[in-house]
């Protein structure tokens, strides 16, 4: 039985997910209807009603809390998404692979390091820290806010940490259930402070809707790295031609000759 549980976060159906490896398992997010074969996190414990705020964190929440108990202690669970899917090794930025993405896919845990934790190749900030770099996207007033949450010495390796050039995107991880227990104790109830705030100052507008989840982003970067091993590996994002619903009617794009080289796997920004 395969060790490697991949859970992929969508907010939609695609037709892609029927060409996917059994162990990247479809988990649908929000309030859309979703066929019988996916995962919904519309049922047991869920904090669906925030998935407009959180984005791919509800899921995550709905694994924590709906299906840990199925997983031995040596598994590893991860979470990808609708577009991005996890690869077998660690790619550069422009590869000229003339393979298929599929044969790139990461299906078992033979290319895990010793590592507690996989996280995606860093996004890299030529021209700005972290800090700056989120809040020429979305202000100031949330982050600092959410750095006075904090308790005392995480408040001050999190500012240390933001001061960096390159931090791992997406909220898209490999770990064991144990870290994965301590990652979400420690998260959700400070995310969840960081979202009673954001609403009560009206800050969850416009590009800023989703303001939490791109915060948390960073956060779940730099708790890995304080908390657990961390290494990486690369990550393919398609594109939405070869996500196309009508196009995965007729073929496998995963498996079509030379498209690995149209993915990019990290980003220079």
């Amino acid at each position: 039985m395969n060790d490697l549980f991949i859970y992929c976060l969508t907010s939609k159906q695609y037709n892609h997910f029927k060409h996917l490896p059994s162990n990247i398992i479809p988990l649908g997010l929000g309030d859309n209807f979703y066929p019988a074969n996916f995962l919904n996190e519309q049922s047991g414990t869920n904090i669906v009603k925030h998935n407009k705020y959180l984005a791919e964190m509800t899921g995550i929440y709905w694994v924590y809390k709906n299906q840990i108990n199925k997983f031995k202690d040596d598994d590893w669970i991860g979470f990808c998404h609708y577009r991005r899917f996890w690869l077998n090794d660690f790619y550069k930025q422009n590869h000229k692979i003339k393979s298929s993405l599929y044969s790139k896919l990461l299906i078992n845990s033979q290319k895990l390091k010793k590592a507690e934790v996989i996280l995606a190749q860093p996004t890299k900030l030529k021209r700005e820290t972290i800090i700056d770099h989120f809040i020429n996207n979305h202000g100031d007033e949330m982050i600092f806010e959410a750095i006075k949450i904090l308790d005392g010495p995480n408040a001050t390796a999190f500012k240390n940490y933001l001061n960096n050039r390159e931090f791992s995107c997406c909220n898209m991880f490999i770990t064991r259930p144990k870290v994965f227990i301590d990652y979400c104790e420690f998260v959700f109830p400070y995310l969840l402070k960081i979202l009673d705030y954001c609403k009560d100052k009206n800050l969850c507008v416009g590009k800023n809707t989703k303001l939490p989840a791109y915060f948390i982003e960073r956060f779940t970067s730099f708790w890995f790295h304080k908390y657990a091993n961390v290494s990486y590996l690369s990550y393919a994002q398609l594109n939405f031609f070869f996500s196309s619903n009508i196009l995965n009617n007729l073929i496998n794009t995963f498996k079509v000759p030379g498209t690995f080289m149209f993915y990019p796997t990290v980003l220079d920004i």
